[in-house]
């Protein structure tokens, strides 16, 4: 008889191991590394990475640590569903920084004591203006708002400074802000224009964001634009949102 309970104890505690073994959380990171390029000082920039729980039971985000004052980490969502997906936004704020930067923002998870990480790279200039193979006019998209009459776009110029045509592509610009409407080509020492727009329910928002392009230059550089919007009209009251910040000094 106590031969044939401790042969049932066995085969309880086997199922139970076969059972969580297979109930187990997983972070996926598809693409954990973001390359910015090229990134004027004194500015914002920021990218999207998308956090997927892969695993078999839900996957709790405990902690993301940013690892360094100049970036942020807002996260959309902590709790993942097996089979769900979150976006994990990376703010990185060049301040008086020059050169090449490197920042991982650490991901912990109930999937297991190590952590994950993704990682942002940029090269901070200080002379925007003076870029190669290409440089772009204004290197900094300002569409803020000043009064009542409506300010919903922002033209640029695209200026090839090498000697061979250039294709140029977009990487990354946030979803549901703005329109972009990017050259795909400029030729040797010609320029290009382009335009960004925001979006019609965006109209209220206020913003810093960021869009990656890249040129097909033998290094296949990249510029990064800081695109901000801010919002301060005629007769609005000081305890508005729009206003809240001057309001407090």
């Amino acid at each position: 008889m106590r031969l044939i309970h401790g042969m049932c104890l066995v085969i309880i505690g086997m199922i139970f191991l076969v059972d969580t073994s297979w109930s187990d959380p997983a972070l996926t990171i598809p693409n954990s590394i973001f390359d910015f390029g090229l990134v004027p000082q004194n500015s914002q920039v920021s990218c999207t990475f998308w956090l997927h729980s892969t695993g078999t039971d839900t996957l709790n985000i405990t902690d993301v640590k940013p690892g360094c004052g100049c970036t942020k980490t807002p996260l959309n969502k902590t709790v993942l569903a097996s089979g769900d997906s979150t976006d994990l936004e990376v703010i990185f704020s060049t301040g008086r920084r020059s050169g090449k930067q490197s920042k991982r923002p650490s991901i912990e998870t109930n999937e297991g004591e190590l952590a994950k990480y993704v990682e942002i790279k940029a090269d901070v200039i200080t002379a925007p203006d003076s870029t190669y193979p290409i440089r772009i006019a204004p290197y900094k998209f300002d569409i803020s708002q000043f009064g009542d009459m409506e300010v919903k776009e922002r033209k640029f110029v695209i200026e090839n400074v090498s000697d061979q045509d250039l294709a140029i592509s977009l990487v990354y610009m946030p979803e549901g802000i703005f329109r972009l409407d990017l050259p795909q080509k400029v030729k040797a020492g010609d320029s290009e224009g382009g335009k960004v727009t925001l979006r019609d329910d965006a109209l209220d928002d206020e913003f810093e964001k960021s869009i990656t392009i890249e040129v097909n230059d033998d290094k296949h550089t990249r510029f990064s634009i800081p695109v901000k919007r801010t919002i301060r009209t005629v007769g609005l009251s000081t305890s508005s949102p729009a206003n809240r910040g001057d309001a407090s000094h």
